[in-house]
């Protein structure tokens, strides 16, 4: 029966796949591209190995450009990639407890229908790739607890290897799963190995990274890119003060400091509402007239090579500067950036989910060079109308989360975890576990957005469902019990 299950859903993921492909790449003939996309595509291209962003997903670019630069080869790649992922996902979900026929269609639905996969997947980042690499990561963490297997702990290690070299939201993994692999069933001496062999392999790349990041980008340092988020977070926070007392700053940050508070005076006849800075996002970090881009006005911040430069240059001092001026406001900086953070990380606004090509017919030249593209116009057939639905999913995600809180507390009144099978209740534990780690990170890391939060939907939706079948199996039990009397 399982072997038939299987072979079902095998193929139906495939079906569904390859028709939804075909009809999106007809609508969507080129890929959607935005500021993070040219900045793969130059380390792709100039294999780069290190750069603003991790260079994983630049690796892939370049693994397929090995073999074709046509646009939808790459796409329906990381595609494929996502639901065969997926689909080793789904196994391991019906592996953990018994799941109804409805639950299972609706997780199947939303793990295969998913209409922000379908989009997400056709853009050239990294988010896909990743969400498909998470899910293999955490179906091997909730292997592991009963699969007390070193082959499936050997590919986990390098799964979360896989993981840290594609986004620095991976940077939370290896404390998940150390803190998972300690209560598997493997001997001390497994558990101290495999904790040295992720210790190694990680601290090796962070190293090879730091080497490389002086090599190419003239600053020795692991990411440019956590310096400046430092600054816009600090920044966002400060600018939105209603009012600035004066700061003495020290001397290595008085010109920077000087150039914010100046841009921020020149917004003050502004509404905030109607300020570029106004939305919690990466303005100060990427936008070409932040008063912190060493170069203001500069054009295609993200393919220009020797601004980047630039950016790795000041990153060190952008990173004080940051911590600096958090700590002379903390109060300000819990309120304008982790407070409201804090409840975007629940309503995550839809960023560029709900627009294509970031609203322009044309790309940079980075992308016509590596594409091999006649010219740098693109198109669609869609009117784009459809991508209204992106609207509905902040509050999807609100749902979602209901769902999943109220579906815990439910299974606890019912007495579930003395009836659950003992597989599920220990990938509930980890599911549980990541989110509240991945929840705080998020907020305390950087601006939240819709696109990194499809996979805590995913498991958000995983759990939830299955909670709430296993209590909606104990109330039934309860009420067809004989009365005592």
């Amino acid at each position: 029966m399982m072997r038939m299950h299987f072979k079902r859903y095998v193929y139906l993921a495939m079906f569904t796949m390859l028709l939804q492909f075909i009809v999106f790449k007809y609508c969507y003939p080129y890929p959607n591209f935005m500021q993070d996309s040219y900045n793969y595509l130059r380390s792709a291209y100039t294999n780069a190995d290190a750069n603003m962003w991790p260079v994983g997903y630049a690796k892939l670019i370049r693994a397929v450009g090995f073999f074709t630069h046509w646009d939808t080869a790459l796409i329906f790649v990381q595609y494929c990639f996502y639901h065969i992922c997926a689909l080793y996902f789904f196994f391991t979900l019906l592996d953990l407890t018994s799941v109804g026929k409805w639950p299972r269609r609706l997780i199947f639905a939303f793990l295969f229908l998913n209409p922000a996969i379908l989009y997400l997947g056709n853009y050239v980042t990294s988010d896909v790739y990743f969400i498909g690499i998470s899910l293999i990561w955490i179906s091997q963490l909730f292997r592991l607890v009963y699969q007390a297997s070193k082959w499936l702990l050997a590919a986990h290690l390098l799964v979360l290897l896989l993981a840290y070299t594609v986004r620095y939201h991976a940077l939370i993994y290896p404390v998940i799963s150390i803190t998972v692999i300690v209560f598997c069933p493997f001997s001390v001496r497994v558990k101290i190995a495999s904790g040295l062999i992720m210790t190694g392999m990680i601290g090796g790349f962070m190293l090879y990274t730091t080497w490389q990041s002086e090599k190419v980008m003239g600053t020795r340092q692991f990411s440019a890119f956590s310096g400046w988020q430092m600054a816009n977070n600090a920044v966002h926070a400060y600018a939105h003060m209603p009012e600035r007392p004066p700061l003495q700053v020290p001397p290595q940050f008085a010109a920077i400091h000087s150039k914010v508070n100046a841009y921020i005076d020149s917004l003050q006849h502004i509404p905030m509402s109607q300020r570029p800075d106004g939305p919690l996002m990466a303005f100060y970090l990427w936008d070409a007239t932040s008063p912190l881009q060493p170069s203001p006005g500069a054009v295609n911040i993200a393919d220009n090579a020797a601004h980047l430069r630039q950016m790795a240059a000041v990153a060190p001092l952008y990173n004080d500067y940051g911590k600096y001026l958090i700590s002379q406001h903390p109060a300000s900086y819990f309120r304008y950036f982790l407070l409201p953070n804090f409840f975007q990380y629940a309503y995550p606004p839809v960023e560029n989910l709900g627009v294509y090509n970031d609203g322009r017919d044309t790309v940079w030249p980075v992308a016509q060079t590596w594409f091999r593209y006649p010219s740098n116009k693109v198109y669609t057939r869609s009117n784009q109308k459809e991508l209204v639905l992106f609207d509905y999913y902040p509050a999807l995600m609100v749902f979602i989360m209901l769902l999943f809180i109220s579906g815990w507390i439910a299974y606890y009144r019912v007495s579930g975890p003395s009836f659950a099978d003992m597989k599920f209740r220990n990938a509930l534990r980890i599911g549980t576990f990541y989110w509240i780690v991945h929840y705080g990170f998020s907020v305390l890391a950087s601006p939240v957005v819709l696109r990194y939060q499809l996979f805590n939907m995913i498991l958000g939706v995983v759990f939830g469902v299955l909670l709430w079948e296993l209590v909606l199996q104990a109330k039934m039990k309860t009420n067809k019990l004989p009365n005592p009397t």
